[in-house]
């Protein structure tokens, strides 16, 4: 590992550790749900809170706090450049979101193999597919975004999963309102995840270019 990246895992280990705590709670529902029939759905019903978990451990304190402690001004006052920084530390924490998800679809599958039903139904929807990954890196990106523009983790954190909530509720909501199969759906929601994703992280990028 660079450099840069080490230097990023170093300052993200906490984070992670909080998010594989989560996910050991995850899979101790799925041994629940596996020796409990009568818990059926258990494991389904909390996977649509990894992103939130995701947005508010990870995501909302990534660069605020380094605006609050005031350690941006080190970084970049070295031979590195922000773009250069920003990405390192993006890099880092999008590998651990996506590395959470595959974990947690990996519980999923383990728990309840079979679809059980209708694929459309939106536990298993939102929690097999290409749309967790897409919306775990959305939902990182939305803190991260909201804490480069406010600089204060009190306002990015609980702001950052209110707007996740809202997100995946409108999502849902939408997906009603179209006629489209499950893979066609999925392809299509990703993409929109993907889009945001991009705008939210040239909007983070200009917001550190911005800050003197």
């Amino acid at each position: 590992m660079s450099g840069p990246l080490w230097v990023a895992w170093r300052g993200q280990r906490a984070q992670a550790a909080a998010i594989a705590a989560l996910l050991l709670l995850y899979g101790a529902a799925a041994a629940t749900e596996r020796l409990e029939p009568d818990l059926s759905g258990l494991t389904f019903q909390l996977a649509g809170f990894l992103a939130g978990a995701i947005c508010l451990i990870w995501g909302a304190p990534l660069i605020a706090r380094e605006f609050e402690a005031g350690t941006h001004k080190l970084a970049w006052t070295q031979s590195l450049s922000r773009g250069r920084w920003l990405a390192a530390v993006l890099a880092v924490a999008a590998a651990g979101a996506l590395t959470a998800t595959a974990a947690l679809a990996a519980v999923l599958t383990w728990a309840l193999p079979g679809t059980e039903g209708n694929p459309m139904a939106w536990p298993y929807y939102e929690s097999h597919g290409l749309v967790p990954y897409a919306r775990a890196l959305w939902a990182l990106i939305l803190g991260v975004a909201l804490g480069a523009v406010t600089r204060h983790t009190r306002i990015a954190m609980p702001l950052s999963v209110l707007l996740v909530g809202a997100g995946q509720l409108a999502g849902r909501a939408l997906r009603g309102r179209f006629d489209l199969s499950f893979w066609a759906m999925q392809w299509t929601e990703t993409a929109v995840y993907l889009a945001l994703t991009l705008a939210l992280t040239g909007i983070t990028y200009l917001a550190i270019r911005r800050r003197a």
